[in-house]
């Protein structure tokens, strides 16, 4: 095993994880489920390098539909192995059995933001700036591939021992119906999927980490997907956060997204740059 380096940008240089071989491992407790797969601990049988190990079930069939799963499927993985950056959870190996495709990934043990709020409560402003200076960190690397991460929300979103973030969760299709709260309105009205839809999620995840909860509480999903792509709402804003924050809310709830603020500009406004 070998310790993380990163240059000035955050890319990582030298791999921090390795295993010996993906067959030899044990799976233990589930720590999380998603919409392509649940997630569990795994440890390296060979070394004792613990891991993250997220199941797909293998599509089985030769059906036109089955065939594009297959081909989605290799491509997520073909994309997960190019990402190397330390805002972003590191791709380890993979492994296929009969029944699964077996992702090994990075094991972050803080947990997600939304395990944290869910422990913690809602999060003061200089710990959601912070968190959010690294999340759009993390998606300008995205973005500078010409990634769109799709699914950005607290439970995508992982925090290391050390309080810092990684992305995770990446959508392999569009967003699943779990995470409609978090949908930009081109998102909803199908008229467009772009990098900056994962701007506008990331103004519900500000909100969320701010309130506790995500940015339609009132609501269930159908009346917020309503409210979104027919009526262009925007959701409420706390009452209590800074000018700066209001600001930088305003410009990620931008419902016309060829306007709407890229990841790099809101990496420069004056609420990411505060000082701690």
């Amino acid at each position: 095993m070998h310790n993380a380096a990163y240059d000035e940008d955050g890319e990582q240089r030298v791999a921090d994880n390795q295993i010996t071989d993906a067959t030899k491992w044990v799976k233990g407790a589930s720590i999380g489920t998603g919409s392509s797969g649940n997630v569990y601990l795994a440890t390296d049988s060979s070394s004792g390098l613990l891991m993250a190990v997220k199941q797909v079930e293998l599509p089985t069939g030769s059906t036109p539909n089955e065939e594009h799963k297959k081909s989605t499927l290799h491509a997520y993985l073909e994309l997960l192995k190019q990402l190397q950056h330390q805002n972003v959870v590191q791709y380890i190996d993979s492994y296929s059995d009969e029944v699964y495709l077996n992702i090994f990934l990075e094991y972050i043990p803080g947990g997600s933001v939304a395990s944290l709020l869910k422990n913690y409560g809602a999060f003061e402003e200089s710990l959601v700036c912070s968190f959010v200076r690294q999340t759009l960190q993390g998606l300008v690397y995205l973005h500078e591939r010409d990634i769109t991460h799709g699914d950005i929300k607290g439970a995508s979103i992982l925090v290391d021992n050390k309080g810092t973030v990684k992305l995770s969760g990446f959508a392999m299709n569009r967003p699943s119906a779990s995470s409609l709260f978090w949908v930009a309105p081109e998102v909803v009205r199908q008229t467009a999927y772009t990098q900056k839809a994962d701007v506008w999620s990331l103004g519900c995840l500000v909100i969320e980490m701010f309130t506790g909860e995500h940015p339609w509480p009132q609501l269930t999903q159908m009346q917020a997907v309503f409210q979104i792509g027919s009526e262009g709402a925007r959701p409420a804003f706390p009452s209590d956060i800074s000018s700066n924050a209001e600001d930088f809310l305003s410009k990620t709830f931008e419902v016309e997204h060829t306007i709407r603020p890229s990841a790099a500009q809101l990496l420069q406004h004056p609420w990411t740059n505060r000082s701690s």
